[in-house]
């Protein structure tokens, strides 16, 4: 009978315990990471100009060319990303029922020179910002006028750039 009389005091103890709210302590642990937003700045758009009669195939290399459009994204120093584009957009004629498919190419550098960036793949790779925060983009692409009706083009180009 003793040892049911200390078994019971436990339990009616426990629950006092647990009801007592002068005894009640908890403790949460919270971290929170701040991540700083990724900024893409466009500083020159790419130009296509105008085909010459019987040229069928406009290619823009984002490497070497001039006309390839400029960008910089600006994020945090040293900070992996990685970026994702469509490789193929429709471009629909101005006024008309045309459109063209342009296909995109896209090269990086850590340094603001063209000339040293490097060609993207389809390849999902991760990238890093350089010192200052900034990763250098151009854009060129080609696209085919084989069977293009005379006219303006116009479409949209969208980069999505993630922290790793």
């Amino acid at each position: 009978m003793k040892g049911l009389v200390t078994f019971i005091f436990i339990i009616i103890s426990g629950v006092a315990f647990a009801q007592a709210p002068d005894r009640v302590s908890a403790q949460i642990n919270i971290s929170t990471e701040a991540v700083q937003s990724i900024e893409l700045i466009t500083v020159n758009s790419m130009t296509v100009g105008n085909a010459q009669p019987g040229q069928e195939l406009i290619t823009i290399n984002p490497i070497t060319d001039l006309n390839a459009g400029f960008m910089i994204a600006v994020g945090t120093p040293q900070a992996e990303f990685r970026l994702d584009y469509f490789t193929e957009r429709r471009l629909t004629q101005i006024g008309g029922p045309g459109f063209l498919i342009f296909r995109y190419f896209l090269s990086g550098s850590v340094l603001e020179e063209q000339s040293t960036s490097e060609l993207f793949n389809t390849d999902n790779r991760n990238l890093r910002f350089n010192e200052e925060g900034r990763f250098y983009i151009w854009v060129g692409g080609e696209v085919n006028l084989s069977n293009a009706l005379p006219g303006d083009y116009e479409g949209d180009f969208t980069i999505e750039i993630d922290y790793i």
